[in-house]
């Protein structure tokens, strides 16, 4: 148990940072204390990056005071931070990829013998380091021959094993994990936690955080709200200490019968060149259908194949007329809507917010060739509204919002089409708690307003919420339907699509 008599490894005493008509950080005090994971979490624009960046040299500090163990400090370099002992391991990787692992954990301090490098001592101190993390690999396989989760422990096993390393700032390190991957970072995290070095995680799974940290600390709109042992708050507290509102967790709830009566969508043997599974299926109208499963599991493919990007076989009836689509416009033109994994491959960033969520409705925004312009800022306007998107004006151009705010333009674009079916993969990764909660809401609400949606997920808790029924996916096959969702577990849906059940 982690306790505050400790002296702090960092002390930030009222940190203040402003940008050019925002304050980032305002007042910010914090101890982070040897042997201890401290999370810190908030919504988009709580402050949190920047407080890391000021932490490692990134961009300096307005106001304020930093301490390590007791020492006061100011890093005008990511170089100087590191030398003083910290080191940031931030979301988008930088190993080499044609290098080795060895190449990379000693990369810019490889050592020397005679006039040569020592490669047997880069090679063996890797070796050592794997074998004590339980890393099985060969310290000369090449990075770009590892998964996204084995790097990411390679890049943490970098910054770890600097010899002046005493504090590690980890920015979203489980964002592309999955649930056997995150299990083994933690695991790593244990381990690099007894030896004294403190642990700064950030986070938009509050889960993970109440899991792997001692404390938490809450930042909302550049301030801290509080600091406090994981063991005396909740899921529930921290979304209201960063929201400032109290959600209520979503429940699945069965659409009822008459909803059931009627399939909007059957699969019979349905496949695609790269899925050679059959699926068979009905999509019940008014539902939301979870496809759960694991990276990899054949789930986006399957999403894809519906939506025209990819060529399908086998019979696919769209209330009950066979369809075939050899294209996303067809399937639009069809009443399917499909938001993918990756907003980048979507959203046009350097359009305004009103031109993106009228991107998909070609046929009411230009009428004899002509663009009406009025309707496409008045329909803006109203989503904006309706789904309380945070921009400035509907002119702004998208690449400036937060992520949840992206995603909620990308969800108007399909509202404004008045879809049949809409597609949502991944909806509410790499976003804010309450943008979270808010998009959860807003897909029920589509829900009971008839609109059927196809919800794909990874994370169990979120199927289980969000789930009328959920479909669990393995190597590209269906492996179990499961009806009632309120009767399954979050180890029972794990098992399943990962084939230990």
């Amino acid at each position: 148990m982690v306790t505050t008599e400790v002296q702090p490894m960092i002390l930030l005493k009222n940190v203040t940072k402003i940008f050019p008509g925002v304050q980032a950080l305002d007042n910010v005090s914090l101890d982070i204390l040897p042997g201890e994971i401290h999370a810190v979490l908030g919504e988009n624009g709580a402050g949190k990056s920047t407080l890391m960046k000021i932490l490692s040299g990134i961009i300096p500090k307005d106001a304020g005071e930093i301490l390590l163990e007791g020492k006061k400090v100011h890093f005008s370099s990511p170089a100087e931070a590191i030398e003083a002992g910290v080191s940031l391991v931030q979301q988008e990787l930088s190993l080499i990829p044609s290098l080795s692992i060895a190449e990379n954990i000693f990369l810019g301090r490889w050592p020397v013998r005679g006039l040569g490098i020592d490669w047997d001592k880069i090679n063996r101190d890797t070796q050592e380091l794997l074998q004590r993390f339980n890393i099985q690999e060969n310290p000369q396989t090449p990075v770009e021959n590892l998964s996204v989760a084995e790097q990411q422990l390679i890049e943490i096993m970098k910054a770890y094993s600097r010899p002046t390393t005493r504090v590690l700032l980890l920015d979203e390190p489980t964002s592309a994990l999955s649930e056997e991957e995150v299990e083994r970072l933690f695991g790593l995290l244990a381990e690099i936690k007894k030896e004294g070095k403190a642990i700064i995680f950030i986070s938009h799974k509050l889960g993970e955080a109440l899991r792997v940290a001692d404390r938490i600390t809450v930042l909302r709109d550049g301030k801290k709200v509080i600091t406090v042992a994981k063991e005396d708050t909740s899921e529930e507290d921290i979304v209201f200490y960063m929201t400032g509102k109290r959600f209520k967790r979503s429940e699945p709830e069965a659409t009822g019968e008459q909803a059931k009566k009627e399939v909007v969508l059957s699969l019979r043997n349905f496949s695609s060149d790269e899925f050679s599974a059959g699926v068979n299926l009905d999509v019940y109208r008014g539902e939301v259908l979870v496809i759960f499963g694991l990276i990899g599991s054949g789930r986006t493919t399957l999403a894809q194949t519906l939506f025209g990007l990819r060529r399908s076989k086998g019979e696919f009836l769209l209330e009950r007329k066979k369809v075939h689509f050899s294209s996303p416009a067809e399937a639009i033109e069809a009443g399917i809507g499909y938001i993918p994994e990756d907003r980048r491959e979507s959203l046009v960033y350097d359009l305004p917010v009103f031109a993106n969520i009228t991107l998909a409705s070609y046929q009411k925004v230009a009428r004899r060739g002509i663009l009406n312009l009025d309707w496409e800022y008045a329909t803006a306007q109203k989503m904006i509204q309706e789904l309380q998107i945070k921009t400035p004006n509907i002119f702004r151009e998208v690449l400036y919002l937060s992520g949840g705010n992206q995603q909620k333009v990308l969800l108007s674009r399909w509202l404004v089409s008045s879809p049949k079916i809409l597609i949502m993969d991944e909806p509410t990764r790499g976003i804010d708690v309450g943008s979270k909660f808010e998009i959860r809401n807003l897909v029920k609400n589509l829900a009971h307003s008839g609109i059927t949606v196809i919800y794909i997920t990874s994370e169990p808790l979120e199927a289980l919420e969000m789930g009328d029924r959920i479909l669990v996916m393995r190597n590209g096959k269906v492996v179990k339907a499961i009806d009632n969702p309120q009767e399954t577990t979050k180890s029972d849906l794990l098992a399943l699509a990962s084939g230990i059940s």
